[in-house]
């Protein structure tokens, strides 16, 4: 059966780490680490499929090359104990063909570049063999898996620029159905990778389905599966038998099948509440008919009621976006307030302006300096949490916009279609009428009245 496992974890320069040399090991390839002088060499080391460097459509040429792109990550970053890299490890099914596989972690981290913007370094790695039984048959554990690793920072046009900060949040954390922060974002992307396996899985012909919720989330009383550690594996190498602990967990995959198969009862219940969607839709069909049947003066009025307002527009005047740039407006004239404290003491105290400048006192002139500079951070910051609010609103407003827009545009073709319509009845009835009064002077010519 298909397992599913998506964990994610960090490298820091706290714990020893570094970018290049997971980057080395994970591809398994020979890198200097320019900022240590270390050269981190595992061409030796087997098991690597394939090594790949995805990357957001703006980034610079050099970044493709992987010494180059990990060393700029370690650049990027000053301090000691720095977040280095990212990196997401990912089970790919042993049901599918390995080009399949590729293409599902390839997928997968296309998806994270483009919604976060970092670099991601991919490598597929292949499970160990091992001898079984002293028989000389080679065993594979079908430990398809692949390292995703990530820079912590943005890679713009001129290099790597902002944090990701959205990943370090502790808690959950949400600005609203758009933006998911800490781990609550985390577990959106387990359940992404998750909805990505299953659909390659369908493809492939694969009944098996995976679930990125624990066996708790899932209402499930089953003990669910651990890994078994290289102790357990180790054993099993040797004796070329299956442990106790991995009997236990065999028995533990069992109980959860048959709750696998009771769930089946509470699919056949969704179903039906499917069906009553489907019934506001046959009322919304019939609402479509109701247009229809009105004449060109109401047709008119219902389309100039429905036309919805510029979508730009109603993104500004939005209330997060109202509140936000608010914010900036505030902390802008408090910064402008300061600027002028600051140049009416500097001119009020012309010797004490010189001194400070040559590091001697000027305590006051200090302190207006550093809340000028705190202003300016702040309000970078708010103009941000701008751009944020202004793409949360378009997402939230968005879809009822195009839901009007597409009504009021089908109102218009609908109008259009009666008023063309109109014409032809009236075309045809005075040619209708031209037909009589000739026939009715050619009689005439005969004597009949």
């Amino acid at each position: 059966m298909a397992i599913y496992h998506c964990s994610v974890k960090t490298f820091s320069r706290r714990n020893g780490q570094s970018s290049t040399a997971a980057a080395a090991y994970r591809s398994g390839e020979k890198l200097l680490d320019e900022n240590t002088g270390e050269l981190h060499d595992y061409r030796r080391k087997g098991g690597v499929i394939s090594a790949t460097i995805i990357l957001p459509s703006h980034a610079p040429a050099w970044a493709s090359d992987r010494a180059r792109l990990w060393n700029e990550a370690e650049r990027a970053e000053t301090r000691i104990n720095s977040t280095v890299a990212r990196e997401f490890e990912i089970a790919l099914p042993h049901e599918l063909s390995p080009n399949d596989r590729e293409r599902l972690a390839h997928e997968f981290a296309r998806e994270l570049v483009e919604k976060h913007g970092f670099a991601a370094d991919v490598a597929i790695h292949a499970p160990p063999e091992f001898q079984k039984g002293g028989t000389g048959k080679v065993i594979d554990n079908q430990n398809h898996h692949a390292h995703i690793l990530l820079s912590t920072r943005r890679l713009g046009p001129n290099g790597f620029t902002e944090k990701t900060r959205e990943f370090d949040a502790r808690s959950n954390e949400r600005d609203d159905d758009s933006y998911l922060f800490g781990p609550a974002l985390i577990e959106h992307w387990r359940e992404r990778f998750a909805l990505l396996q299953n659909l390659y899985l369908a493809r492939a012909g694969v009944a098996a389905q995976v679930d990125h919720r624990s066996n708790k989330a899932r209402g499930l009383d089953a003990v669910p599966t651990r890994h078994l550690g290289p102790a357990v594996v180790g054993f099993e190498r040797r004796m070329g038998i299956d442990s106790e602990k991995r009997q236990r967990e065999a028995l533990a995959v069992r109980a959860v099948d048959e709750r696998v198969q009771e769930l089946d009862a509470e699919v056949r219940g969704e179903l039906a509440e499917l069906d009553a969607q489907e019934a506001v839709i046959a009322a919304e069909l019939a609402e479509n008919l109701r247009y229809v049947a009105m004449d060109d003066a109401e047709l008119t009025e219902v389309i100039s009621k429905t036309q919805p307002a510029d979508i730009d527009a109603q993104v500004a005047s939005s209330w997060e976006v109202s509140k936000a740039k608010s914010d900036v407006t505030e902390l802008e004239g408090e910064r402008d307030s300061v600027a002028r404290r600051i140049t009416s003491w500097e001119e009020g105290h012309g010797f004490r302006t010189w001194l400070n400048s040559k590091g001697i006192g000027g305590a006051e002139l200090d302190e207006l300096r550093t809340e000028l500079e705190q202003l300016g951070n702040r309000i970078t910051k708010a103009i941000r949490r701008v751009r944020k609010a202004t793409e949360a609103a378009s997402a939230r407003l968005w879809p009822e916009y195009n839901r009007r827009i597409t009504l009021f545009d089908e109102l218009i073709e609908l109008r259009k279609a009666k008023r063309q319509r109109k014409i032809l009845q009236v075309q045809k009835a005075q040619s209708l009428d031209f037909t009589t009064i000739a026939l009715q002077r050619s009689l005439g010519a005969f004597g009949w009245a």
